[in-house]
């Protein structure tokens, strides 16, 4: 199978076969936009390889003249750009809408050099790669491929070296602190304090590392549920046991609503208990001495518009709540609500991301319900067996 850039070459060989300059005749159809016949040039519509190479690549195909006016838009070009059928014959701008590739392409015009560069238009809100090459007769041929997923994918890459860097900053310099403390020979009580306090920074980065991995191996489709019908009540009654002496030591109520019969889930129990003891932990993190925790279940005929039945699972808490700007953010890689005001609570801003997947694969959907100062709720919903 050829590769895209035999079918550019291709492209731009059939194009300048026999030096023909390329004019604009007529819209073809709807999907496409024909090539003129001047009296001495052969007729562009006898040349069907050209239009079918151009729909086939996976790049907008765009043909200018001299004057950077119009010759021929491919449909996929058209979309990239959220353009509907151009007018013909009109310059390049019109379309492009982009200052920089147009005075890109006159370079490549003037010159004869190809070129390149990156743009978003602001139509479609999306990032091209815009590849100019010229014409032997005269004009330039124009490739646009649309990256806008590679470089949501690059930005992703480095978000994820920048916060995983910040988080682990913090633990090892407390740790090269606490070193050189011990080093210096302190009384033996120091000591021993600074090597508590040297375990709980270890386990700090163990859990951050194990945590990588794990949402690493959740999100490459590693990682396999293993599903059957089974009853919710006792995946959080063991939740409940895990979480219980935390509760206790900060005076909060701890307690869960499960209905007697409870129908059974289609659910992986290990998978389901990890989302739970997430959503539980920070709960208790962020509620006050004398608060309550609540888990609470029922059943719903749909979720989101989808038919169920489901059972929705909550976690209520009566904490200090999120703010309305943070909601919407709060399931991010590493994102944390207020970085100030939880620097003291722990945590790697990586466990509701791992619960969103896990939820997500169980076919299920987590949201978070929340008003500042009046506590939060963290809902989702598994497929009743």
């Amino acid at each position: 199978m050829p590769s895209l850039l035999d079918i550019i070459l291709a492209l731009s060989l059939l194009l300048n076969l026999g030096g023909l300059i390329w004019y604009v005749r007529r819209p073809l159809g709807k999907s496409a936009l024909h090539l003129a016949q001047p009296a001495d040039s052969l007729d562009p519509a006898g040349q069907p390889l050209f239009f079918a190479a151009a729909a086939a690549v996976d790049a907008g195909v765009i043909v200018v003249d001299q004057q950077r006016h119009l010759r021929f838009v491919s449909p996929a070009a058209m979309q990239m750009l959220g353009v509907n059928e151009p007018s013909l014959h009109q310059g390049m701008i019109t379309i492009m809408r982009d200052h920089q590739a147009d005075t890109l392409v006159g370079e490549v015009l003037h010159d004869g050099e190809p070129r390149e560069m990156s743009m978003r238009p602001i139509s479609s809100g999306r990032t091209l790669r815009l590849y100019a090459s010229p014409l032997q007769g005269g004009g330039a041929l124009l490739i646009i491929r649309d990256v806008t997923q590679l470089s949501m994918l690059e930005r992703s890459r480095r978000d994820l070296v920048a916060n995983v860097s910040h988080e682990l900053r913090t633990p090892l310099a407390s740790l090269k602190l606490l070193v050189e403390t011990v080093q210096s020979s302190p009384p033996p009580d120091v000591a021993h304090r600074m090597l508590e306090q040297m375990a709980q920074e270890i386990d700090s980065v163990t859990q951050l590392v194990d945590e990588l991995h794990d949402l690493a191996q959740i999100e490459s489709g590693r990682v396999s549920l293993k599903l059957a019908p089974l009853p919710i009540g006792p995946v959080i009654e063991r939740a409940l046991e895990r979480m219980r002496p935390q509760a206790d030591r900060k005076g909060l109520t701890l307690g869960a609503e499960v209905p007697n019969g409870a129908q059974a889930v289609l659910m992986d129990p290990n998978r389901v208990g990890q989302i739970l003891l997430n959503l539980l932990h920070n709960a208790i993190k962020f509620t006050a001495e004398g608060g309550s925790v609540q888990i609470r279940v029922r059943l719903v005929g749909e979720d989101a518009g989808q038919a169920g039945p489901w059972l929705l699972v909550s976690v209520c808490d009566t904490g200090v709540g999120i703010p309305a700007t943070d909601l919407p953010r709060i399931f991010e890689r590493f994102y944390k609500v207020d970085r100030a005001r939880t620097r003291h609570a722990g945590g790697t801003g990586l466990g509701l991301a791992i619960a969103k997947h896990l939820v997500e694969g169980h076919g299920g959907r987590l949201w978070a319900e929340s008003v500042e100062g009046r506590g939060s709720t963290f809902a989702f919903t598994l497929p009743v067996a």
